[in-house]
């Protein structure tokens, strides 16, 4: 018997709540999990494990093939929405002192020695020290008694820099975030329509 297809407009319908669902929570999820890990405490696992359970609901959502993508895509963007968001939080709200470093050492990790500087305010009632690590500004250049700018997040929740690494929010992670974030909502669209079928099959 030959199958005569036609386009499943009322199942479409059904499908577009946990479509619009999916393409809005899904990326606001994963940017609230990518600020969880600027923590840089046990949050970051929270972060990790809330990132998880949305990509695994999204996912099954999309259907094996585009859910992969989904849950790639998401994992991508969260790495590089989150360091966007601390670079524009900490230039936007950080408060700059002046400093010294008072400290300069260095410790093990995988990829090589890291190096590490404590940074001592000179511009408050009391001297408070900061530990600054490389990432953050702690560069080879630098050397005990060397004045420095360090800028200190006043929530207290991004880790204080010097302020030669608060430049804003660097172009390559939001065009890379961004377009981490289009694939992701097109991967969303093709697993919850495209890809399970616009038609049905109706008798001959």
């Amino acid at each position: 018997m030959t199958e005569v297809y036609a386009p499943a407009s009322r199942n479409e319908l059904r499908r577009w709540p946990g479509t619009v669902g999916a393409l809005v929570l899904a990326p606001l999820a994963m940017i609230g999990c990518a600020w969880l890990a600027q923590r840089q405490d046990a949050l970051v696992v929270l972060g990790a494990v809330l990132a998880l359970l949305v990509l695994v609901i999204a996912w099954v959502m999309c259907g094996a093939g585009p859910g992969a993508c989904v849950a790639v895509f998401g994992f991508a963007f969260m790495l590089f929405v989150g360091p966007a968001m601390g670079d524009y939080v900490i230039n936007d709200r950080g408060v700059r002192h002046d400093a010294v470093i008072g400290d300069v050492s260095t410790y093990w990790r995988k990829h090589g020695d890291g190096r590490a500087c404590t940074a001592v305010t000179t511009d408050t009632t009391k001297p408070s020290a900061y530990e600054v690590d490389d990432p953050d500004g702690c560069d080879g250049d630098l050397a005990e008694g060397q004045s420095v700018t360090l800028v200190i997040d006043p929530e207290g929740w991004l880790k204080p820099r010097l302020s030669r690494h608060v430049n804003g929010v660097a172009p390559y992670l939001a065009w890379t975030s961004g377009g981490l974030l289009a694939a992701m909502e097109s991967a969303v669209l093709y697993g919850r329509h495209w890809r399970r079928g616009l038609r049905k099959p109706l008798s001959p």
